[in-house]
């Protein structure tokens, strides 16, 4: 199989095991970064570009967005239009094209972890760039360039995590692991490979931000404190210039 059918089947594949898995380290950490990075939603138009089941629409909505989400896993679109709360608008679509949505349509766009899905990451920031309006804000959330390179994960010494091992890191490409059971791929770049190709575009980068827990979601969530140690997540704020 080739890589980009891969990364597009593999969703597929594992849409139902997805939709049981734990979200807590979204849910009660990185969302909170993402808001913050995107400001005061309400009465805006937001795009949330591979959306999957439409759990981040479904929380912008009740802060009174007006969200389209749209994946092309199509399991996981059924289910975002199963748990939707009727103000929010579903598609099956490709996020590196965004075929059939109009251009400068939206206030903002979010992509929650979803480039490091993508074999044409360009494409997805370019078609991002051309359905935004003239001043909209772009809010991307990746794993970590540091935390893809090395697919295997801590260094150990019986129970104890010694060390996140960083190595092969400008030598980008496919990296494979385990997640739900099951073999991924992800895709890795580095830190650089993104922000030259959001300038690029034409985008401004306003804000960069590595995310670590608030006191309150250690006290909730005690494994929380591995993401002190090595970063995990890589949030960029973008907008795109006025004419």
């Amino acid at each position: 199989m080739d890589l980009n059918r891969r990364l597009r089947t593999q969703w597929t594949e594992s849409a139902q095991d997805w939709i049981r898995q734990d979200q807590a380290i979204r849910v009660d950490m990185l969302d909170s970064w993402m808001l913050n990075a995107l400001g005061d939603v309400s009465g805006r138009d937001v795009i949330d570009v591979g959306c999957g089941e439409g759990r981040f629409c479904r929380l912008l909505s009740e802060l009174g967005a007006r969200v389209t989400g749209i994946d092309l896993t199509e399991p996981l679109i059924e289910r975002a239009r199963c748990l939707g709360s009727g103000r929010e608008s579903y598609l099956i679509g490709d996020a590196e094209n965004l075929a059939g949505i109009d251009d400068e349509s939206f206030d903002a766009a979010v992509s929650y972890i979803v480039l490091v899905d993508l074999l044409d990451y360009r494409a997805a920031i370019d078609a991002a760039f051309r359905v935004l309006r003239p001043g909209g804000r772009f809010v991307v959330c990746i794993v970590h360039p540091m935390r893809m390179a090395v697919a295997g994960g801590w260094i150990r010494r019986g129970s104890e995590k010694l060390f996140y091992p960083l190595d092969d890191y400008t030598k980008e490409g496919p990296r494979e692991f385990l997640m739900v059971g099951r073999k991924f791929l992800n895709i890795h770049r580095t830190l650089s490979s993104y922000v030259s190709a959001f300038l690029a575009t034409g985008f401004v980068l306003e804000g960069l931000w590595e995310p670590v827990p608030s006191d309150e979601q250690l006290t909730a969530h005690p494994d929380f404190e591995d993401e002190l140690r090595a970063p995990n997540f890589l949030i960029y704020s973008l907008r795109k210039p006025r004419a």
